[in-house]
């Protein structure tokens, strides 16, 4: 811990002093001292702790990735619509443009907090961020800022500063639609009104001869997401975590009742497309770029073994041969968070979330 607090110390850019930091889930930094050291520092900070960071192509769950924002950057940690309400009213008069959004991973009221974000902020800001937590049970907190360490709610730090975005999946539907008939926030209770694990499981062993029960479903539904539609644009992936022992499909992000969703699949020609497709659409090549930040999904990784770091290799050599030597960092997260500026921020699954800052702030 005695290295980082050096390095976040001795930060020698004067604009760029607010530490936006993410934190690996076996680094054993303990954060309640970490959170004292650094306000004993007078360095303003917001950060999450991830399952694993990345570092170009490469993964670590002990490594710590430190992203400079403006020194003008504001932060705001709530619980709930009121207490952002209440907190965003203070700063009415500044013009934001970028929102960098960390929630807690698992919650259920995570898609909520994100409209309470649109309701104030609405198209004028462009969002991207993570789901923060632990895959091993742990509670030392996953979101920190100057104000504390929390194991649930959100925490947005916003800039005056522009920042170009995308995000792409590849997903493709392999059947549907089903109608999620009963839900309750990321719960799915009832697919064609019938038990939804019920529905699910026996899809899967009629159309593809897949047998699956609770002891093995995270191995097989890991491979097979749902996707709700969404036009003139990509499908928006929910994965189903785990099953409840009332047979519902608790997923990462709500699911509206009554809404269409598909059985989704990866091709190899869509997965083999994604980076230079996500690149192409998130950078800005006429502006020289200062930062790249990149929020990828857990379960993605894991759905993909070894084909995630060939994706990582892809992802870095195309930014690197559109310009400079920026490196490509970031977390693997627990749900994405995504905005293009149009519409309201959702939490993604199984996606890739991409952000690029520039040298020239006037970059579209």
């Amino acid at each position: 811990m005695k290295e980082i607090l050096y390095l976040l110390e001795t930060n020698k850019s004067s604009n760029n002093s607010f530490a936006f930091i993410l934190i690996g889930e076996d680094s054993k930094i303990p954060l309640k001292e970490f959170v004292n050291s650094l306000n004993n520092r007078n360095i303003k900070f917001t950060g999450g702790v991830f399952p694993k960071i990345i570092h170009n192509n490469k993964t670590s769950g002990t490594g710590i990735v430190i992203k400079w924002l403006p020194h003008n950057a504001v932060s705001i940690y709530f619980d709930s619509s009121k207490t952002f309400s209440q907190q965003i009213s203070e700063f009415s008069s500044v013009i934001f443009l970028t929102a960098y959004v960390l929630t807690s991973g698992i919650s259920s009221e995570s898609s909520e907090h994100l409209r309470s974000l649109y309701t104030y902020l609405g198209n004028d800001v462009k969002f991207l961020g993570g789901g923060a937590g632990r895959i091993k049970e742990h509670n030392g907190g996953v979101l920190i800022s100057n104000d504390g360490i929390f194991n649930t709610g959100t925490i947005i730090t916003l800039t005056e500063n522009k920042v170009t975005t995308g995000s792409l999946h590849g997903w493709t539907k392999l059947h549907g639609p089903f109608i999620a008939t009963k839900t309750d926030k990321n719960f799915i209770k009832e697919l064609n009104w019938e038990n939804a694990f019920v529905v699910y499981q026996r899809f899967l062993k009629t159309a593809l001869d897949i047998k699956i029960n609770r002891e093995n479903f995270e191995d097989n539904s890991i491979h097979y997401p749902f996707g709700i539609y969404k036009e003139n644009s990509e499908y928006i992936i929910r994965d189903p975590m785990r099953v409840t022992e009332e047979g519902y499909l608790h997923c990462v992000g709500n699911i509206p009742e009554n809404s269409l969703i598909d059985l989704m699949t990866m091709r190899k020609e869509d997965f083999k497309s994604v980076s230079k497709n996500l690149v192409c659409q998130s950078i800005d090549k006429e502006s020289k770029i200062a930062d790249a930040l990149i929020f990828n999904c857990i379960s993605r990784a894991n759905h993909l073994n070894n084909n995630f770091y060939v994706e990582l290799s892809n992802l870095t050599d195309e930014i690197k041969t559109n310009q400079n030597q920026v490196n490509l960092e970031g977390a693997l997260s627990i749900g994405e968070i995504y905005s293009s500026g149009e519409g309201y921020p959702e939490i993604l699954n199984k996606s890739i979330v991409l952000g690029f800052s520039y040298l020239d702030k006037n970059a579209n």
